[in-house]
C-alpha cells in the first residue's frame, strides 16, 4: 500500500462489494482486497463523488495519507495534520470519529481500545488549543455510516481510517460516504411501493446494473419491472435508452408513477427514451426485436414466501417447479440480447437446515445460447468470498430461507 491510493469500504456482503468494484474499474487487481476493504490507485478522470453514488456496495471511500509507525503516535500525526483534513475555512466545532479496519490483520479488542486512547488524546488537544470538538464513537470498531451522516462528520471535520496490515499500520481520511438517506427516500419515499413487486433493495438494484459494466448510449431492458426499482436506479446511472415491461398491469402503473416521482425529485433526470409496457415475457420477441438489447438486469419471480420453518419435502418440488419456468425465459432474454451483450439476473435460492438448494440451470444454459461470467479467478481464491461453483455471488440474510443468487450472463458465442 502507498500514500494516495484510494480505499473502498464494503458493505454488508463484501463478496459482492468487491464485485461490483472490480467492474466499475475495469480492472481486478487490488493489491489488497480483505472483507473490510479494497485498496486500488486511482484511475485517471475517477469521480470519487460518482464512484461512491453508483455504487450500491460501497459505504466509504478514502485516501491513503500516510503510515504510523507505531499506533501510540496517532495522536500526534493528528496534531499536526488536523487544520488540512477540515473543510477549508471551517470555524465550527471540530467533529471526527476514527476506524480500524482489517488490510490483512484484523483489530483485535487491545488495538480498538488503544486506538480510542488516541482519538481521546487528540480530542483534549484540540480542547486545550481552544477549538470545540466532538468525538463520534461506536460499539464497533468501526463508524457506520449512519454515523457519519447524522454526526455532520464529513461536513464539519473528517473520519480517520487506520489500516492494520500484518507489515505496517497506514492512516487515511474517508472522502465519500452513502448517503443512506437518499437510499431510503428512494425505496420508502417512493409514491407506489408493492410488497409483492417492489422488495429489490435500490443498492442492489445498483449492484446488478453496475455488473453489466453499463454506458450510457445503451440499450437497456428490466423484462420483469416490479414497481420500477431497477428502471430508476438507471435512470439515476444515466442511461438513455431504458425498457421495462411485466405481466402485471399494476405493475406497470407503479413503476409508471414512480418514474414520474423520480423525474421531480431528482433532477435532471432523462427519461425521454423511458418505455414501461405490459406484456408477459413470452411475448417480448413480438415486441422487440432479435438482438436488440445491450443490457438486462433483473430480478423474476423468486417464488412464494416462505413463512416459518422451511420443509426440504416442500422446497424440492419448488426449486424443481421454478427450474421449469426459468429456462423458457433465459432462451428469450439471450434472443434479446446483442452478441456483446450482458445480463445480470437474480436466481432464487433456497436454505433449509444449513444447506442450500439451487435452480438447476446448468446443464440447460447451452441451449439459451448463454453463459455465466463469473468473478475474477483471484476473487474465488479468496477465502471470504462467498461463490458457489457455477461462478455465481450469493446475497441473502442468516435468517432468510430465500436467498439472492446474483448471475452474471453474456451470449455464448
Amino acid at each position: 500500500m502507498e500514500v494516495g491510493q484510494l480505499i473502498a469500504i464494503f458493505g454488508r456482503e463484501p463478496s459482492l462489494s468487491l464485485w461490483e468494484l472490480s467492474r466499475n474499474l475495469g480492472c481486478a487487481d487490488f493489491e489488497v482486497a480483505t472483507r473490510d476493504l479494497a485498496v486500488f490507485d486511482s484511475p485517471q478522470n475517477l469521480e470519487v463523488a460518482e464512484l461512491q453514488s453508483r455504487s450500491g456496495g460501497l459505504v466509504k471511500v478514502g485516501r491513503i495519507m500516510g503510515v504510523v509507525d507505531a499506533l501510540s503516535g496517532l495522536a500526534a500525526i493528528l496534531e499536526k495534520n488536523w487544520p488540512d483534513l477540515i473543510p477549508a475555512g471551517s470555524t465550527a466545532r471540530v467533529n471526527f470519529g476514527v476506524s480500524a479496519y482489517d488490510a490483512g490483520q484484523t483489530p483485535d479488542r487491545h488495538f480498538r481500545t488503544a486506538l480510542k486512547r488516541q482519538a481521546q488524546r487528540f480530542k483534549k488537544y484540540l480542547t486545550a488549543n481552544h477549538r470545540s470538538a466532538r468525538l463520534v464513537e461506536s460499539k464497533e470498531s468501526t463508524l457506520p455510516a449512519s454515523a457519519l451522516v447524522q454526526g455532520k462528520i464529513l461536513q464539519q471535520g473528517f473520519e480517520i481510517l487506520v489500516l492494520v496490515s500484518p507489515q505496517k499500520l497506514y492512516w487515511g481520511v474517508t472522502l465519500t460516504v452513502q448517503d443512506i438517506s437518499r437510499y431510503g427516500r428512494r425505496d420508502f419515499g417512493r409514491p407506489a411501493r408493492d410488497s409483492h413487486s417492489g422488495m429489490l433493495p435500490p443498492k442492489v438494484a445498483q449492484i446488478l446494473i453496475n455488473l453489466t459494466q453499463p454506458k450510457s448510449e445503451e440499450v437497456f431492458l428490466d423484462p420483469f419491472c416490479g414497481s420500477g426499482t431497477i428502471l430508476q436506479e438507471a435512470a439515476l446511472m444515466g442511461l438513455k435508452k431504458i425498457l421495462g415491461s411485466d405481466l402485471s398491469q399494476k405493475a406497470v402503473s407503479d413503476s409508471l408513477r414512480n418514474l414520474d416521482w423520480l423525474k421531480q425529485k431528482y433532477e435532471p433526470v432523462d427519461l425521454a427514451d423511458l418505455q414501461i409496457f405490459e406484456s408477459d415475457i413470452k411475448e417480448l420477441p413480438a415486441k422487440l426485436k432479435s438482438e436488440s438489447i445491450d443490457l438486462i438486469a433483473t430480478e423474476p419471480y423468486l417464488g412464494p414466501p416462505q413463512k416459518g420453518r422451511a420443509i426440504v419435502g416442500n422446497i424440492l418440488p419448488l426449486v424443481s417447479a421454478l427450474s421449469r419456468q426459468y429456462i423458457p425465459w433465459l432462451e428469450i432474454l439471450g434472443k434479446l440480447l446483442k452478441p456483446a451483450g450482458r445480463m445480470a439476473m437474480v436466481w432464487p435460492f433456497f436454505k433449509v437446515e444449513n444447506h442450500g438448494y439451487f435452480l438447476q440451470l446448468q446443464q440447460a444454459l447451452p441451449q439459451t445460447k448463454l453463459k455465466i461470467i463469473p468473478p475474477s479467478k483471484h476473487f474465488l481464491t479468496l477465502p471470504w468470498f462467498r461463490s458457489t461453483p457455477r461462478g455465481t455471488v450469493l446475497y441473502s440474510r442468516p435468517d432468510q430461507v430465500v436467498g439472492r443468487e446474483i448471475v452474471l450472463l453474456g451470449k455464448n458465442v
